[in-house]
């Protein structure tokens, strides 16, 4: 194992971002690997070139090199071009490099503490004490750590019908080892459309109180501001959307699909989550909010019966690669036998390919296992 801790990041952009990384990669031992696509321009490797020339340790595989990577790994198909799906390339680069963790960011997502990394690095301490917090239905609002306005506001992938149920939630002192540390956001709340385009909610303030959510209480993760320890990004793989549901493609829920997973198999192994600091301020990428709302809205409408399932679900395996494949074939039974009024033909195809993908994922990280 490297000393190295990464910074993981795809972009479309001119690499304006890397500017806002300099002091945050000064950090002993913090690399960025950034991720283009086919559509970033030019501009990128050049804001690339001029932020090593300050000092920067900076991985950024052009696109003849990400596809030569995915060969010699045995899953050239695995990973669209023109798609977020892109950051596994990141993940695998870290997962190949032996890094301690790998912190999955957005390019709109800048550092706000400092040191920015010392927090994630709870990670990497083993079991300490935590203030760890159980809700007595399972469910917990980690946006609840936030001083949000208007109002009340739930994370991105958060289950609809939980929020309507009030929870009681109990904070104690206990042991916890945590593999995967969820940091919040400043300004704009990774929420999802249904609440963006109803109250337009910022934050202005955090409690600087992190919780550890206890076995059995769950809060979904993202991939903004995310660290999970290397022997865990096995589970992390971020699930491939843009499948078309009910006449619309089922985008930005691929890393709901990726937390709420690597999270059973933490469960699983005896480790936990943790949400809290250290902080982004979060300055949105332009969106338009209608788009954004038609491609969620089919995941929000089976998103529910899905965790029903996952939530009582029990993975096999001693490590996260045997967890997380025993995961994938739970997947594709539930799909299966999956009902619900939203679990159309095609919803059910969708967990049937995402269960498919998760297995030529774990293809890639045995190859690198073996190696």
């Amino acid at each position: 194992m490297t000393d190295t801790i990464d910074i993981v990041i795809t972009t479309i952009g001119a690499g304006e971002f890397l500017d806002q990384f300099t002091d945050t990669l000064a950090e002993a031992g913090a690399r960025l690997v950034v991720i283009p696509d086919r559509k970033t321009p030019a501009a990128f490797y050049d804001a690339v070139t001029r932020a090593r020339g300050r000092g920067a340790r900076i991985v950024a595989p052009d696109i003849d090199e990400q596809d030569r990577l995915l060969a010699e790994l045995g899953v050239p198909e695995l990973i669209p071009y023109d798609s977020d799906n892109r950051r596994n390339i990141g993940y695998l680069l870290s997962y190949r490099d032996d890094s301690l963790f790998a912190v999955s960011m957005d390019d709109d997502n800048l550092p706000v503490d400092r040191p920015f990394l010392d927090e994630h690095k709870i990670v990497l301490r083993g079991p300490s004490t935590h203030e760890v917090v159980s809700a007595d239905t399972g469910w917990y609002n980690a946006c609840d750590l936030l001083t949000v306005k208007p109002c009340r506001v739930f994370p991105r992938g958060f289950p609809y019908g939980a929020r309507e149920i009030m929870t009681r939630s109990t904070l104690v002192e206990a042991s916890a080892d945590v593999r995967v540390n969820a940091g919040l956001w400043l300004d704009d709340p990774d929420v999802d459309a249904v609440t963006r385009l109803a109250v337009r909610p910022q934050v202005t303030d955090y409690s600087r109180q992190a919780v550890v959510l206890a076995p059995d209480t769950w809060c979904p993760v993202n991939s903004q501001n995310t660290a999970v320890h290397h022997d865990a990004l096995p589970a992390y793989y971020f699930l491939r959307m843009g499948q078309p549901i009910g006449g619309a493609p089922v985008e930005r829920f691929g890393d709901i699909f990726s937390g709420y997973f690597v999270a059973a198999c933490a469960k699983h192994l005896g480790h936990a989550v943790r949400f809290g600091g250290p902080l982004v301020d979060h300055e949105r990428n332009a969106h338009d909010l209608l788009d954004d709302l038609a491609i969620e809205l089919p995941a929000i409408r089976f998103m529910d019966e899905l965790l029903d399932w996952l939530t009582d679900f029990r993975p096999e395996g001693g490590d996260y690669i045997a967890a997380y494949e025993s995961l994938s074939y739970g997947l594709q039974d539930f799909a299966e036998r999956a009902r619900g009024r939203a679990y159309t033909s095609e919803a059910r195809a969708f967990l049937h390919r995402g269960a498919h993908h998760m297995r030529l994922w774990l293809r890639a990280i045995r190859t690198i296992y073996g190696g």
